[in-house]
C-alpha cells in the first residue's frame, strides 16, 4: 500500500497553475530524511548542462559528498534522479517557493523527502573584477609526461614581485581557485598575496575539465607522487618566467596539496620557501582512522561499536600495508575470511564489518588510495632541512588533526632554525570560523579563509623577502 503521501502530492499537483510550474530544478536543495526516530540531512545539487541537467547527492553526517547521480530526468514539473551506487531514487514535483515534494525510494522502501531550494550564499571575501593586478592565463608542462597543466598567474602591476608562490589543492579533482561547496579559497588567498606584491600562480588539476576519456588516462593511476610532479613543472615554469626569475619561489599547499609542498621541494633543492596549510604530516591510515572515528560518533555508534570498528580497521591497514596492490587482489577474499574469524571482527554486525574490510577491495583497485594508507612523509618533510616552513592548522579540523600533523612537523624538523609553526583556535579544515568543525558546516559559513590566516601568511612572507635583502 503506497503511503498517503504520494496521494497528498498528486492533488496538490492537478491543482498547480500551469504558470507556475515554469521552473528549472537547477539549484542546492536541502532536505532531512525521517526514519524509525531518526533523521539524515541530505543535499542535492542540480546543474544544468547541454545535454539537460547534472545532479549530485551529499550526506554530512555520514561523510558522503559530491556521489553523482546516474540520471537526472525534468518534465516539468516532475523530477527523477537515480544514484545507482546506493540502489536509491528520488521522485517528486518542483512547487513554487522553492520546493520539491516527493520520495526518496531506496532498498525497497520509501521515505517522504521535502527538498527546499538554498538561497544563494554571498561570499564577502571573494574578489570581483577589475583586479588591480596583472592575469595572465598560461599553461605549462607537468614533469610527468603527457601532461599539460592550465592556472593563472598573478603578478603586481608595478615593480618586481617580492616572491613567488605556487598554490597546490588537496585531494579530489579540483580546479584553480581550489574551489569548494561555493567557496574559492585559492582565488582568496592569490588575491591577498598578489595585492600585497607577491606573483601567485594557481592551476587547474590535471584532467580537470577535460572528457571523460582523458580523464581515465590522467587520473586512474595518479597517485600523490604524480601530483607532486604536477606541482614541480609548476615550479620550473615560475623558475625559467622572467618576471620572477630574481625572486624566491616557494610553494604554499593546502591538505594534501600541503604534503605536495614537502615532496617537491624534498625533490627540488631551487624550491626556497614551503608552505603547509593543513598538510596531512603522517601516514595515510592514521590520518583515516582518525576521520572513520570521527564519522562513527558523528553517526551515534556506541563506544564500544567504534573502538571494535576501529580495531578492525587498524587491522585492515597492517594487511595493506604489508601487500601491494596485485597481492590485495588476488588474496583479497583470503584476507578477508582470516580478518573475519578473529575477533573483533567475528562479533562485529554484518553489514559493518563487510563495509570496513571493503577498503581491502579499493586499496587494490585504486592507486591513489593505496598510495595514500601507505605513504609515509616523514622522509621528505625531514628533507625541507633549514628552508623557511610554515606549518598551520586549525584546531578544530576533523580531516587533518592539528596536534598529531603539527607535532610531526615540529618532531622531523625540530633543529630546523625556520620553522614556524601555529595553529589557530576555532577555525576548521579550510581555515573558517566554525563551530564543530565538521565538513556540514563549510557551505554555510561566509567566510572563505579567516582574515587572521591571510594576514599571517603576508607577514611571514614579508619577513622572509625582507631578511633576503
Amino acid at each position: 500500500m503506497k503511503p498517503r503521501f504520494t496521494t497528498l502530492l498528486s492533488l496538490l499537483l492537478v491543482l498547480l497553475p500551469a504558470a507556475l510550474r515554469a521552473q528549472s530544478p537547477a539549484g542546492i536543495w536541502d532536505g532531512t530524511l525521517s526514519f524509525a526516530g531518526s533523521s539524515l540531512p541530505l543535499t542535492i545539487r542540480i546543474t544544468e548542462t547541454p545535454d539537460g541537467y547534472a545532479a549530485t547527492l551529499e550526506s554530512p553526517d555520514q561523510g558522503l559528498r559530491g556521489l553523482p547521480a546516474d540520471s537526472v530526468d525534468f518534465r516539468n514539473p516532475d523530477l527523477a534522479i537515480a544514484f545507482d551506487a546506493l540502489h536509491a531514487r528520488y521522485r517528486g514535483a518542483l512547487m513554487p517557493g522553492g520546493m520539491v515534494m516527493g520520495v526518496f525510494h531506496q532498498n525497497g522502501q520509501d521515505f517522504p523527502l521535502l527538498l527546499k531550494n538554498r538561497p544563494a550564499t554571498i561570499r564577502s571575501q571573494e574578489p570581483q573584477p577589475p583586479y588591480p593586478y596583472i592575469c595572465r592565463e598560461v599553461s605549462f608542462p607537468s614533469r610527468a609526461g603527457g601532461v599539460e597543466l592550465n592556472g593563472t598567474l598573478t603578478l603586481p602591476a608595478e615593480g618586481a614581485p617580492r616572491a613567488a608562490v605556487i598554490l597546490v589543492t588537496g585531494s579530489g579533482l579540483q580546479n584553480r581557485d581550489e574551489e569548494i561547496l561555493g567557496h574559492k579559497p585559492f582565488l582568496v588567498i592569490a588575491d591577498h598575496l598578489t595585492r600585497c606584491g607577491y606573483a601567485v600562480l594557481r592551476y587547474d588539476d590535471r584532467g580537470f575539465g577535460a572528457p571523460e576519456p582523458e580523464q581515465h588516462r590522467l587520473l586512474d593511476n595518479a597517485t600523490t607522487d604524480d601530483f607532486t610532479l604536477d606541482a614541480l613543472g609548476a615550479f620550473d615554469y615560475l623558475a625559467a618566467l622572467r618576471d620572477t626569475t630574481a625572486c624566491p619561489v616557494g610553494i604554499l599547499g593546502h591538505s594534501e596539496g600541503g604534503t605536495i609542498a614537502f615532496a617537491a621541494a624534498a625533490r627540488e633543492p631551487r624550491v626556497d620557501f614551503i608552505v603547509s596549510m593543513a598538510g596531512l604530516a603522517v601516514r595515510g591510515d592514521r590520518a583515516s582512522l582518525g576521520q572513520n572515528r570521527r564519522l562513527m560518533e558523528l553517526q551515534g555508534l556506541d563506544k564500544a561499536l567504534t573502538e571494535d570498528c576501529c580495531t578492525l580497521l587498524e587491522a585492515v591497514y597492517a594487511e595493506i600495508r604489508s601487500h601491494t596492490r596485485e597481492e590485495l587482489a588476488a588474496e583479497s577474499a583470503e584476507l578477508k575470511m582470516r580478518l573475519t574469524a578473529r575477533e573483533p571482527a567475528a562479533s562485529l554486525p554484518q553489514p559493518i564489518r563487510e563495509n570496513l574490510l571493503q577498503l581491502l577491495d579499493g586499496a587494490a583497485a585504486n592507486a591513489w588510495v593505496y598510495h595514500f594508507l601507505t605513504c609515509d612523509p616523514a622522509e621528505a618533510i625531514a628533507a625541507a632541512g633549514n628552508r623557511p616552513v610554515l606549518a598551520i592548522n586549525g584546531t578544530l579540523d576533523r580531516q587533518v588533526d592539528a596536534g598529531e600533523n603539527l607535532g610531526a612537523i615540529r618532531r622531523l624538523l625540530a633543529q630546523s632554525p625556520a620553522l614556524t609553526v601555529k595553529a589557530f583556535e576555532g577555525l576548521n579544515h579550510l581555515f573558517q570560523p566554525c563551530t564543530t568543525g565538521d565538513a556540514a558546516e563549510y557551505e554555510r559559513i561566509e567566510t572563505t579563509i579567516a582574515p587572521e590566516v591571510l594576514d599571517m601568511l603576508t607577514a611571514w612572507l614579508d619577513h622572509l623577502t625582507d631578511s633576503r635583502s
